[in-house]
């Protein structure tokens, strides 16, 4: 016997009624796991005059996979003017999205927010993302798309 289950609403569900009247303003692609912080960077950078795009990141996706970790290559990120990351690099598969945006990175801006623990080792690491001392907040995010 199947039992079908109903999922629950996901970050991209909810970023659906997120209006984005950004028009041809640089876009900023928010990655973070929490949509409440991603809601407020969101409505942050619209007052400012920005476009905005979310990804909750790979732990949102089924089998924790994610599409720049598997491929190289993301259309939200490849849609980007700017990528602010603020997923959590302590987890093995956010850390593998962290690397790979410092791949993309030599064609964009790209700012990695990290706990101020790990900040010093993942500068080290990654040679073309800035990293900022977490958590995000309202200057690390207007800071990073100036």
């Amino acid at each position: 016997m199947c039992v079908m289950r109903r999922r629950g609403r996901l970050g991209e569900d909810e970023a659906r009624s997120w209006a984005d009247d950004g028009g041809d303003a640089p876009r900023v692609l928010i990655e973070s796991a929490d949509g409440a912080e991603a809601h407020a960077a969101w409505r942050l950078l619209q007052r400012q005059g920005y476009g905005t795009m979310w990804c909750p990141g790979p732990r949102s996706a089924p089998m924790a996979t994610c599409v720049l970790s598997q491929t190289g290559h993301c259309p939200l990120v490849e849609q980007a003017d700017v990528v602010v990351s603020a997923l959590d690099v302590r987890d093995p598969a956010c850390a593998r999205v962290v690397r790979e945006l410092d791949a993309v990175a030599a064609g964009k801006p790209v700012v990695v927010v990290a706990p101020l623990d790990r900040v010093a080792g993942w500068r080290e690491e990654l040679g073309l993302v800035h990293v900022v001392p977490g958590p995000l907040s309202a200057r690390a995010v207007l800071s990073a798309v100036r």
